[in-house]
């Protein structure tokens, strides 16, 4: 630890001037290539110098500071609804370091410019801005980074106390990292078992037994051997059980798709910088320095006050590489880069419970490495969570694929993300039923977050089990017209292996929602917990034993009396499995076509004829996710991202009241 004592510092104000940087008060503009208007911001030649400067930072100016960029921190800080520090600070005017060392100074303090240990107490009150060092014999018994009025305060303490100084002054972000360190077992606890102190019953790891998984696979092979089974009422019964439930996701489908009609009317954009919450973004990141720049930059897209941002980069603590990417490019945005503590398991819904308890902002937005939100989602989800009633404690933006054009896989794939957010979602939402939320571009109130407890590490689709979890407290999700561009698998193999881990992840959500099924229609009612299981039986059972049916209809057709019915019995079968058929086949294409002419992916209506391919390769994922199940129920298998190029086409498209229509930024290969 290195301690700066203050006669070491420099003795005369020029000293910390020396120290900034030739232009430091003037934020980078981006590249006008951006195509992003930039935030209106008075100039500082503007600045209304009559104005007093706040206490917070009217010290810099005996250190150097101009008093023309105070001013214009002042007013942005105003504008904002912000304290002036933290616009200065986020708005790159004056560096952290820059400004703490000159508080010590002005405090007659000392000053760390190095790691510290502080105690495990420090946590409780890390978010005041100071914490009691863990070996006092460093000279001082307390860590300060004080923001704000807390700066006024420590200056005010500082004046009434007589004596040596019993505190120094560090960084924000030095502060930050060493309230991390301080508990790191608890910390691991935390992020893992949290959510089962909440309700263990909804927990993969107390809820998921290996007799459940044995007893699943035994009850899905034995339906499906049953079908084939040379006992007339054997393969009656099961086939009636199986249309049953497949009815049932057909129907729910279809009801989607006609509700997904309605118009969602969005409301204003809130055009007052300082109505705007705190937003803190998590991004939990492994082996992502590939897209680490592509990342920051799509971060300062964002159309949000910097001083209210607060993003987290969460990784892991064998992943050097991107720490160095992400410090070798990092956003101008405010941002911590997050070592998660070591523990089991290593999945994203762990990552993101590290995270949590350093949240800053009443609003949680939680993105993946290779995402390229649209600037104004933040904007649009905070006007419509002020204009929401508190049980809407989740908004889900759209997924849109914008590499769909290298072959058939990126662009069935783009096709299915439009069918689902665009048409399925949209209608679930609309019918106010429960929702499996996608993985990233989820938009929380963290106070219904704390609720339940966050995320369920353990499960590997955090993603659909949090959108029933939340359900099952009595929050609602509903979606809203903003874009995020992802990055598809363009390889069958690493296709392959992403849907199995989401296969694997709901089934995990099933054994462990469904294994109290009266619990479940006490928590959602009814019509919700009945909405639940079709969709189950769509999503999971559908790739799992749809091909056994399928093929046992075309046995029948071929081979039976499917279309020549002779008896009683057989003609009410015959007219089931068709009704059936034409079900399935309406409500797998009817959102698949809904969804292309809202996205405007008609380009894309040639790889349908790959749809038995991509079928048949879900039914792989699906039975794989079963022998995973059994073996590793809770190995994470990552998805690489930037192996491919993305590209922005640019295609006159109609305006869709129902879909965003943003574009991604640029061209770029992503693994530049």
């Amino acid at each position: 630890m290195n301690v700066v004592p203050i006669d070491s510092v420099a003795s005369s104000a020029s000293q910390i001037k020396d120290e900034l940087p030739p232009q430091p008060f003037r934020r980078r503009a981006l590249a006008d290539s951006s195509g992003i208007s930039a935030i209106r911001r008075p100039s500082p030649s503007r600045a209304t110098a009559s104005r007093s400067i706040p206490v917070e930072i009217a010290f810099l100016s005996a250190y150097g500071v101009p008093e023309q960029v105070l001013q214009f921190a002042a007013a942005t800080a105003r504008r904002q609804g912000v304290c002036a520090d933290e616009a200065l600070l986020a708005e790159g005017l004056v560096s952290e370091d820059v400004f703490y060392r000159a508080l010590a100074k002005h405090l007659n303090v000392d000053f760390v410019d190095s790691p510290v240990d502080v105690a495990p107490s420090g946590v409780a009150t890390a978010e005041c801005g100071y914490a009691r060092v863990r070996d006092p014999s460093s000279g001082f018994l307390w860590l300060f980074a004080p923001s704000g009025s807390g700066v006024f305060r420590l200056m005010s303490a500082r004046r009434a106390a007589k004596g040596r100084p019993l505190f120094a002054i560090t960084t924000r972000t030095r502060f930050l990292e060493a309230v991390r360190r301080a508990d790191p077992a608890n910390a691991a606890r935390d992020a893992a078992f949290l959510v089962e102190r909440v309700d263990r019953d909804l927990c993969a790891r107390g809820g998921l037994r290996r007799g459940q998984v044995g007893l699943l696979l035994i009850a899905l092979i034995g339906l499906a051997a049953s079908l084939y089974a040379p006992f007339f009422f054997l393969r009656l019964a099961s086939a009636l059980l199986l249309a049953s439930a497949f009815f049932c996701g057909a129907f729910l489908r279809l009801f989607a798709c006609a509700a997904s009609l309605q118009r969602c009317v969005d409301a204003e954009l809130l055009e007052s910088e300082a109505q705007l919450p705190i937003y803190t973004i998590v991004l939990a990141l492994y082996q992502e320095a590939a897209v680490a720049r592509q990342l920051a930059r799509a971060i300062d897209r964002l159309d949000y006050p910097r001083a209210k941002l607060d993003i987290k980069f969460v990784i892991e603590t064998d992943d050097e590489p991107t720490a160095a990417a992400l410090r070798s490019h990092p956003p101008h945005a405010p941002h911590e880069i997050v070592v998660a503590p070591e523990g089991a398991p290593r999945t994203k819904p762990r990552a993101l419970n590290v995270a949590m308890p350093l949240a800053r902002g009443s609003l949680v937005a939680v993105f993946d490495a290779e995402d390229l939100p649209e600037p104004r989602q933040l904007r649009r989800a905070a006007t419509l969570f002020a204009a929401s009633p508190p049980s809407v404690a989740c908004l889900q933006a759209s997924l849109a694929i914008d590499n769909g054009e290298l072959n058939w896989m990126t662009a069935m794939f783009a096709l299915e993300y439009a069918a689902l957010f665009d048409v399925y979602n949209k209608g679930l939402a609309a019918m106010r039923m429960p929702l499996f939320l996608g993985g990233t571009s989820n938009h929380f109130r963290i106070e219904a977050l704390r609720d339940i407890g966050f995320w369920d590490a353990f499960n590997v689709t955090e993603d659909a089990d949090l959108g029933l979890r939340l359900a099952r407290a009595g929050f609602e999700v509903r979606t809203f017209a903003s874009q995020t561009f992802e990055e598809a698998p363009a390889v069958f193999g690493a296709l392959v292996k992403q849907r199995t881990r989401w296969f694997k992840g709901w089934m995990q959500t099933f054994i462990v929602h469904c294994r109290r099924p009266m619990r479940l229609f006490v928590d959602l009612g009814s019509r919700r917990a009945i909405a639940v299981l079709a969709m189950f039986a769509s999503g999971l059972f559908g790739p799992l034993l749809g091909p056994f049916l399928a093929a046992r209809m075309a046995y029948d057709a071929i081979f039976g009396a499917l279309l020549a019915p002779v008896a009683l019995l057989e003609v009410a079968l015959s007219t089931l499995w068709c009704c059936l058929a034409i079900a399935g086949a309406v409500s797998l294409i009817l959102p698949l076509a809904m969804g292309m002419r809202r996205r405007g992916l008609t380009r894309f209506r040639r790889a349908l004829l790959y749809l038995p391919l991509w079928l048949m390769m879900l039914s792989i994922a699906a039975w794989r996710a079963l022998y995973e199940l059994w073996r590793r129920p809770f190995h994470w298998e990552k998805t690489e991202h930037g192996l491919t190029m993305r590209s922005v086409l640019d295609v006159e498209m109609e305006v869709d009241p129902f879909v965003s229509r943003e574009k991604p930024l640029f061209d770029q290969e992503a693994g530049a």
